[in-house]
């Protein structure tokens, strides 16, 4: 059985530490393109929703003031996925699912960050 070399360990984690770093960044950068768009997009829901993250099967989260809210965008769900596809393809970012989630709705003014 042979001995696994381990000399190169550090190396490893730094590569590994940089991939993570660029995946993050194009995480951000696509979160930062949905927020961008989710206000342009549901108008006057915006104020009471906004994007919270997106998951790696390309669905992004949207957090609600309140169960109501949750309800009326999942009603429009279609209407609104057919439009972010639109917007989002022109700039290479794809997606394929918008979830609603009311739970994790906090305040602006009590708002850490998301």
């Amino acid at each position: 059985m042979k001995r696994i070399n381990n000399s190169n360990f550090e190396l490893i984690e730094d590569i590994i530490q940089t991939i993570d770093f660029k995946f993050d960044a194009s995480r951000q950068n696509k979160l930062d393109c949905f927020k961008k768009f989710w206000k342009s997009i549901t108008g006057n829901l915006s104020e009471v929703s906004r994007v919270y993250d997106i998951l790696e099967d390309d669905t992004m989260i949207v957090i609600c003031k309140d169960s109501f809210v949750t309800n009326e965008l999942y009603l429009q769900k279609n209407k609104l996925l057919k439009k972010m596809e639109e917007k989002m393809q022109e700039l290479g970012i794809t997606i394929k699912d918008i979830k609603f989630n009311y739970k994790k709705w906090k305040d602006k003014d009590n708002e850490q960050e998301i």
